[in-house]
Order: structure tokens, then C-alpha cells, then sequence
């Protein structure tokens, strides 16, 4: 389609909109919605009154939102220490960045120039691809109409500026959104369904009761389309080391989120939901590991407010075990790691949580050739419980988690070693492998590689 046409039916589409490309307040009205698509081209295409090409274009962070919502011009780039990350597709698709991708910089969306406009031919890219690490405001010339972008504006002295974003959001269905905050990527973390994984989300928005918008970048605040976590406070620490932005986030907690806008591949994309950001407090709970045959271990709580409301559970591998405040007791539980959590029942608060471990000097598992197999004399729901409180290996004296997302699930579910993990396992030979499971004792295994497994690509934090 050559850029003239796309003209014409740019400017049907726009005399739709309540700000067109262009278009001043008082020009022609739109025509009447039951009108067809050729109709209302025609109607433009007569009066004439609007006209304008499409673009992609670099954008920064705060020209992009800067009409969304008040204070949006302030959103800065993103800084990256993995920056093998920030040069993942799958996970910053629609962004550019710096070259060395320590900085992402902000989205490369559409843009609907007003005919009269002269654009920096300097600043033209071959194509879309050559976005990704090319400067503000350089663009490649788009050949589709898009469903959503931006109106472009410029004022005497030439500085851009960009409209609210244009076009209508398609709804989608967030699933079990929840918030999570427990989480390592920021203070809070909203949880979506987990199927928006397949599209690439490059911005979002979150929407309060209260009537504030809050701008959301790719990477530091959106993970793979449905993960949105922030920081609201100076002490959180980024595991990699990354200075996050929680100044604009401050006042959120206790605030309750009714919008979420998604600016995807796709188009844009919003949902209604109703989640409640708890308060946050520093404080301490500390229970003291012991002997599974003692039947009670002690909990000590501090830092809580004098308001908070403590329900108590214990999560584990036994439900014969319960927590008045003071003690944890049991009477017939398994060994293994074990958590406390309270909880407040007003829900003002957040709940907090610590892990304790109960042990015991009988085995639950022996090593074989294979692996590891049910000792003699355990039960089965004891050598379940030892598979799955699993946390580390040591591998030729080497220390490996056994959990996490660094982790190596070296012992698979049925007890047997996974020979293809190529970054535990990187030559052919004899490998000495301790395991520890929480609450057990150890079982050393002696694995034999003949193959060294192919390397797997895997998506992590």
C-alpha cells in the first residue's frame, strides 16, 4: 500500500475519532456510525479535511506517557545490569534501547503524523528492526493502518509531543489476578493469567478507586505480560542489583486497583479488577527449627501493629499441626521445611511468613543406580515428603540449589536422576552427588554421564 492511500483512509478512520490526525475542533462531524467502511472513506476522502501518514516511532518513556495520565512525562528509561534480559524479544519487544542495552529507553509504537508535518529524514530507519537500537524519535514509514497509536504534534520551536493514546482497547480476561506480596521484583506484584505469556507486553498502566494512573515499564515493572511488580519504598533491593524507580509508587499501598491497561504487540489491551494493595510493615518472626519427635517448636513475633488482626496456618506436609501464637504443635506430622503465615483477618495488613524445618534421623530414601528409591522401613508418604523437600545437591563439591529459579532439579518426581541437565552435568565422566532434603538425611549417589545433554533455553528472572 503506498503511503497516499494510507493517507485517505487514515484520515476515514480518524474522522471517527474524538481527536483526529490533524483535526481541529469544528471540522466536518464523523459520519453516522451505520454507515460502511466505503461510505465513510468516501466522506473523507470529499471533504478532505484531515490528512496524515502512519509511522513507528521511538518514544520515550515520559513523551509516551505524558498524555495518559497526570505526571506520566516523568516515567525515565529503565536500567538493566542483565542485560542479556534486556536483549530478549520475547521479554522487551516493542522497546529500544541503548546499544549496549544497559538502558532501556522506551516503546517504538505508532504514530500518526499531520499532513504539513516534516519529519527528521536523518532519523528513518530501513525497518521495523532498526528501531531497536536507534535514537528518539526515529521511525520507519508503516504500511498497515494500526489499531492504536499516538498523534503527533510539534511546537514552534519543533519539540514533539504525543496525543492520549488513539483507538479503541480490546478487553481480556486477567483470570485469578491477584497480589502478591511476597514477591522478590518489588514491593507488590500484581499476578495476571498466565496465558498473556504468549503475547509481548512492551508498557502498562494501573488505575486506582482514587482516580490515579500509575505508568509501568517493560522488564523492571512487566515480566513476560503478567507480572506487574513495583517498589514503594527506598529499602527494596533489586536481586540483580538494578536501581528500580519507587518514588512514583509511594503512595499505593492501601490504594485499591480497578483498571489495568496492557500496551501489547496486539494492541492495546484493559481489564476491570478489584485488588487491594495491603500495608506493609518491618517486622520479625522467627520459629526455632527442632526435632519432629518434640511435638512443639516456639514462635516470637515483632514490629506488628497494635490493629493487626493475627490469624495463624501452617503449611507443610501435614495438616496435624497448628499454631496458637506462641508454639506450633503437632502429633503425628512429617519431617520436612514447613511455613508459618499470618495473616490479618481485617485484610488492612499484608501476611507475613517464616519457614522452619522438623527433622528426623530416619532415612525415607536410599541411593540406587538410577537414583534415589523408598528406604527400608519408610512409608510412602515419607519418601514423597523426602522428594519433595529436596533444596540443594553438592556435585563434585560443588554447592547446587535444588529449588528456585537458579535452581537444578537434579532428582526428578519418581525418585530418578535427570541426566540432561547439561549445566550440572557439562562432560562425561563419574559425579559424586549429595543430596539434601529438608529434615532428612543426606544420600550420596554416584552418577555416571556417557552424553553430555544439549543445552536448554529457558526463561528466567
Amino acid at each position: 500500500m503506498k503511503i497516499k492511500v494510507l493517507s485517505v483512509i487514515c484520515s476515514a478512520i480518524l474522522v471517527f475519532s474524538l481527536t483526529g490526525c490533524g483535526k481541529e475542533a469544528g471540522d466536518s462531524s464523523a459520519p453516522d456510525a451505520d454507515n460502511n467502511a466505503e461510505e465513510a472513506a468516501d466522506a473523507a476522502t470529499e471533504s478532505a479535511s484531515v490528512n496524515g501518514t502512519f509511522v513507528k516511532m521511538n518514544i520515550p518513556y515520559g513523551d509516551f506517557f505524558a498524555n495518559e495520565f497526570e505526571g506520566g512525562d516523568s516515567v525515565d528509561a529503565v536500567s538493566s545490569a542483565t542485560m542479556t534480559k534486556a536483549a530478549n524479544d520475547k521479554l522487551t519487544g516493542g522497546t529500544y534501547h541503548l546499544k549496549d542495552n544497559s538502558k532501556i529507553l522506551g516503546v517504538s509504537f505508532p504514530v500518526c503524523i499531520p499532513e504539513g508535518t516534516t519529519l527528521d529524514e536523518s532519523l528513518k530507519v530501513s525497518d521495523e528492526a532498526a528501531l531497536y537500537d536507534a535514537a528518539d524519535y526515529s521511525y520507519v514509514a508503516l504500511t498497515d493502518i494500526p489499531k492504536n497509536y499516538k498523534e503527533l504534534s510539534t511546537d514552534a520551536s519543533g519539540k514533539y509531543s504525543f496525543s492520549k493514546t488513539m483507538g479503541d482497547a480490546e478487553d481480556f480476561a486477567p483470570g485469578e489476578a491477584s497480589i502478591n506480596t511476597a514477591t522478590h521484583w518489588g514491593d507488590y506484584e500484581i499476578d495476571l493469567d498466565e496465558s498473556l505469556s504468549s503475547q509481548i507486553v512492551f508498557a502498562a498502566t494501573i488505575h486506582t478507586t482514587e482516580g490515579k494512573t500509575y505508568g509501568m515499564r517493560s522488564l523492571e515493572n512487566v515480566w513476560r505480560g503478567f507480572e506487574i511488580a513495583f517498589a514503594t519504598t527506598e529499602s527494596y533491593k533489586e536481586p540483580h542489583g538494578n536501581t528500580v524507580a519507587y518514588l512514583p509508587y509511594t503512595d499505593l499501598p492501601g490504594k485499591t486497583i480497578d483498571e489495568i491497561v496492557l500496551y501489547t504487540a496486539e494492541g492495546v489491551k484493559k481489564t476491570t479488577v478489584n485488588l487491594y494493595l495491603p500495608l506493609k510493615f518491618d517486622n520479625e518472626i522467627t520459629v526455632a527449627d527442632t526435632a519432629l519427635k518434640n511435638n512443639k517448636t516456639t514462635v516470637k513475633v515483632t514490629g506488628f501493629p497494635d490493629d493487626y488482626e493475627p490469624e495463624y496456618s501452617v503449611e507443610g506436609d501435614s495438616s496435624d499441626i497448628t499454631c496458637d501464637g506462641t508454639n506450633i504443635t503437632w502429633k503425628d506430622a512429617l519431617a520436612g521445611k514447613y511455613t508459618l503465615t499470618i495473616s490479618d483477618k481485617s485484610g488492612v495488613y499484608a501476611p507475613y511468613s517464616a519457614d522452619f524445618v522438623l527433622s528426623t534421623d530416619k532415612a525415607a530414601a536410599a541411593a540406587s543406580e538410577n537414583g534415589v528409591v523408598k528406604a527400608d522401613n519408610a512409608s510412602d508418604d515419607e519418601f514423597a515428603a523426602y522428594i519433595k523437600n529436596i533444596e540443594a545437591y553438592d556435585v563434585n563439591g560443588n554447592e547446587i540449589s535444588g529449588t528456585g529459579h537458579k535452581g537444578a532439579k537434579i532428582i526428578k518426581e519418581d525418585g530418578t536422576v535427570d541426566k540432561t541437565l547439561s549445566n550440572v552435568f557439562d562432560k562425561t565422566g563419574k559425579f559424586k552427588v549429595v543430596v539434601k532434603s529438608s529434615g532428612y538425611p543426606d544420600v550420596t549417589l554416584d552418577v555416571d554421564i556417557t552424553e553430555v545433554a544439549p543445552q536448554k533455553d529457558e526463561q528466567k528472572h
